[in-house]
């Protein structure tokens, strides 16, 4: 009998694995949690412009909005709402950043893909920015972005990772083949697909 596609994702596992990828200086750190804790107050009056941004940008744009059942987007912002109460008050500690991992399988179920989410991080990183700028001093400002840049870079890595862990761990349980085997047989079949890529790329480049 096969494992079933839980059995071959580890939360934890996948959280770690995607922050230790993460150059130092890129990463999300306890000082940086520290910073955040200072501009809480700010933080969450932010609440329900993000909410206003986030889901008005989704739903204007055809293949975002196509995620969404009919009369559920209250529901989608009830959870966002609880992730940025989360996220502000705290701890950002690892199971917080499990949290995230997990989000990567609701993500894969959903049909959000890492190109939606991780322009969707970058908004919201440049929607706290922008009111920063706005409502801060310079010093302020620059100091809460800098940690809440590293905190949606951190939360962006961790889910994507998720996601691809997911796929990949869910092809293994059907595939029903060692994990070794299944990645050489996926190497196999990309670098004969580099090999076409790469002699488009370079007709195009000589056009």
């Amino acid at each position: 009998m096969t494992n079933q596609p839980h059995d071959s994702f580890d939360v934890e596992l996948v959280a770690r694995v995607a922050r230790e990828q993460m150059p130092p200086e890129t990463a999300f750190t306890e000082r940086d949690a520290m910073i955040l804790q200072e501009y809480k107050d700010f933080l969450m009056s932010l609440g329900p412009l993000l909410l206003h941004e986030f889901y008005d940008t989704l739903y204007a744009y055809p293949p975002t909005a196509a995620i969404f059942k009919p009369g559920e987007r209250a529901a989608r912002e009830r959870t966002l709402a609880g992730w940025w109460e989360r996220t502000v008050q705290g701890p950002l500690g690892d199971s917080y950043f499990n949290w995230m991992a997990m989000v990567g399988l609701v993500h894969v179920l959903r049909g959000v893909t890492n190109p939606m989410m991780l322009s969707m991080g970058d908004h919201v990183a440049e929607v706290v920015a922008g009111q920063a700028d706005e409502q801060l001093t310079a010093e302020d400002a620059d100091r809460l972005t800098h940690s809440f840049n590293r905190l949606m870079a951190t939360v962006s890595a961790v889910i994507a990772h998720g996601y691809d862990v997911a796929t990949e761990a869910a092809l293994f349980d059907v595939a029903g083949m060692p994990m070794a085997l299944l990645h050489r047989l996926r190497d196999q079949e990309i670098s004969q697909a580099l090999v076409r890529v790469r002699a488009q790329i370079d007709h195009q480049i000589q056009q």
